[in-house]
């Protein structure tokens, strides 16, 4: 059988009372205020430097843009995107094509039609910026440099997938 525990002689009921914080309480509120307004603040402003993405994906009517407009392309063996070009990225029918290709090799783009067995021209001579998943051809695709109206041919296209042939060097 369990024993009383015997009560404290100066125990009481009222409600807790305010007390002064200790300093490291007080460090850890000041220290936990600070961190949610520089998240406030983050995410509240925008940065300066940024570029909108409509002014780095398609140039202006001139063809010209400035150089903190022009877009690049990172990692290993990247190339960056040509001035007045737009990278666009392809996934191929044939990924075991992406074992054979290169970063700064020239490639027409082709469109498989899906009703029939014939290509469409989509690109010639693109540029070739980037190849990822030569590794696992099947997730694989590439990243090629294309002007405006080749992207939008390459974008809008709707088939079995697209084909390269790689131009010689």
């Amino acid at each position: 059988m369990p024993r009383a525990v015997p009560a404290a002689r100066n125990e009481r009921l009222d409600p807790v009372r305010w007390h002064r914080p200790t300093r490291g309480t007080m460090l850890r509120l000041i220290s936990v205020a600070v961190l949610l307004v520089t998240a406030a603040a983050v995410l509240w402003l925008k940065p300066a430097t940024c570029t909108p993405l409509s002014t780095t994906a398609i140039p202006s009517a001139s063809g010209a843009r400035s150089p903190s407009a022009q877009a690049s392309v990172s990692g290993p063996g990247a190339r960056p995107i040509p001035p007045g070009s737009v990278g666009v990225p392809v996934r191929l029918a044939d990924p075991t094509a992406l074992t054979v290709v290169r970063p700064g090799n020239r490639v027409d783009l082709l469109r498989l039609d899906a009703d029939r067995d014939r290509t469409t021209p989509v690109a010639s001579a693109a540029l070739v910026l980037e190849v990822t998943g030569t590794d696992d051809p099947v997730t694989g695709g590439l990243l090629l440099a294309l002007a405006p109206d080749e992207a939008k041919r390459a974008i809008a296209a709707s088939g079995r997938g697209f084909a390269i042939v790689i131009r010689p060097g």
